[in-house]
Formats: C-alpha cells, structure tokens, sequence
C-alpha cells in the first residue's frame, strides 16, 4: 500500500524541525522563539481554513469550466428547518448535498430518506458534531465518522463519499480516518456565516462576493430557523440565476 504525500503540515514541520534545531545549535534563544512562534500561527491558520490544505487535500471548489455551483448545507436534518428547505429546492427542481450528523439522522429517519429520494446527495458531518472533535484522536474519529457512515447507509441505501469536519476545522487525524475509510474531505469557496448573521440580504451578499465558476457554497439547515433559512436560500437561487449560474450536486461537479 502507498504511503500519502507529505502534507503541508509536515513539510513546515521539518523546516521548523530543522530552523530550531540549528537556533538551538547556535544558542540563540530568540530565533528558537520566532521558529515556534512561525510554527504555531501557521499550524493555527491551517487548522482554521479548509482553504490552504494544510494537513490534507481540501476539496473547496469544482471544476470552474461551466459556470456551475454547487450549494451545501450542514448540521442536518432538522425536523423544524429541512421540511420546508426541501418544499423549497423540490419546487425549484435544485439538487443539493447535506452534510449529515449522524445522531440527528437517527433521530429524523424519515427526513433523512426524503432527503435521499428527492435526489440530494448526503454527506457524513460526524456523528456527534463535538465541539472538541478536533481534539480526537484518530481512532476516536473513525468511530465517530464510521457511526455516521452506518447510520446514513441504513436510511438511505448508500454510504457517504464525502465527509466535511465540524465547523471545517482539520488535523493530521481528520486525515488519517477519512482516508482510513475512503471518505474525500470537502471544504468551501463562499459561505455567508448564516450561523452569525440573521440577515438574508447580508448572507447572500456576502457569498455573492465570493462566487466564481466552481465554488462550493456552504450554508445551514441546522439550528437555523426556516423562517430565515427559506428566505435566504430564495434570495440565494434568484441571485445565481441572475448571474448566469446553474446549481448542480456537488458529486457532479466535481467528478
């Protein structure tokens, strides 16, 4: 079996090995103090934003030949919010992806099959959706994302290929479970903050910064309240539409 790349990560961390080893040989106290200092603000940024692939290979955007996006939504389902989200995307004809919690899958079977049949892609967002997730070990990670994988297979009839981490947050041990269980690990390009911001002109502007051919749209249906979610995926779709861009499932994008 072939051994993965060296990372981003991996690859700072020897230089930082290396940088410190040499402050250290030299006895200069100072430079050992800005090696690991360098170390840790990149480590941080890495850890934080899905975007610079830092510890593994982030899928944030598809392929930017048509003018394609595709729009995803985390924290799902939710009994009080996913109903009339997919009322919306059904009579729109939009086909999306869910990044699933697993716990909340088991809790809203019936939901989470018409998710299934109304041609949505569901995607593994951990089975507990921990606020330490991060923290995990690997082991403790695959059993998470592998409870997930289990309790979505038996309502849908088929196994995520996808997996996102809770809030897009990644280590080494992200890595090593998603690849330990064939999972492709998937960022974003233009999300609103919508768990921040109430306001659906604001959230939909502030994607519509962001968007380009290709971009992967990170939204919520999870503890948000459909009276502002419906409302600003509307927004949403008019925007695309005026700008010239087709919704497609991500699968399909970015295949």
């Amino acid at each position: 079996m072939l051994r993965p790349a060296l990372s981003r990560f991996h690859l700072v961390a020897i230089l930082a090995l290396l940088s410190g080893a040499l402050a250290l040989a030299f006895h200069n106290a100072v430079l050992f103090v800005v090696v690991l200092a360098v170390f840790l603000t990149i480590s941080g940024l890495g850890v934080a934003f899905p975007q610079l692939s830092f510890f593994g290979k982030f899928i944030c955007r598809g392929k930017n030949s048509q003018r394609c996006v595709a729009l995803t939504f985390d924290d799902g389902p939710d009994e009080n919010s996913t109903p009339m989200l997919l009322d919306l995307l059904k009579k729109e004809e939009i086909e999306t992806t869910f990044f699933c919690v697993g716990e909340r899958v088991a809790a809203n079977p019936e939901l989470t099959a018409r998710i299934a049949r109304e041609g949505h892609l569901l995607g593994n967002h951990s089975y507990g959706h921990s606020n330490f997730t991060n923290f995990f070990s690997s082991v403790r990670l695959k059993t998470e994302l592998s409870q997930a994988q289990t309790a979505i297979e038996k309502i849908s009839g088929g196994a995520p290929k996808f997996f996102r981490p809770p809030m897009g947050l990644s280590n080494p041990h992200i890595f090593r479970a998603a690849r330990e269980l064939g999972l492709i690990v998937i960022g974003w390009s233009a999300r609103g903050l919508d768990t921040q911001i109430s306001d659906p002109q604001r959230i939909v502007s502030r994607i519509a910064r962001r968007l380009e051919p290709g971009a992967i749209i990170l939204l919520h249906d999870g503890n948000i309240p459909a009276a502002r979610l419906v409302p600003t995926v509307k927004l949403l779709l008019a925007t695309l539409r005026e700008r010239g861009y087709d919704v497609v499932r991500l699968d399909k994008m970015i295949k």
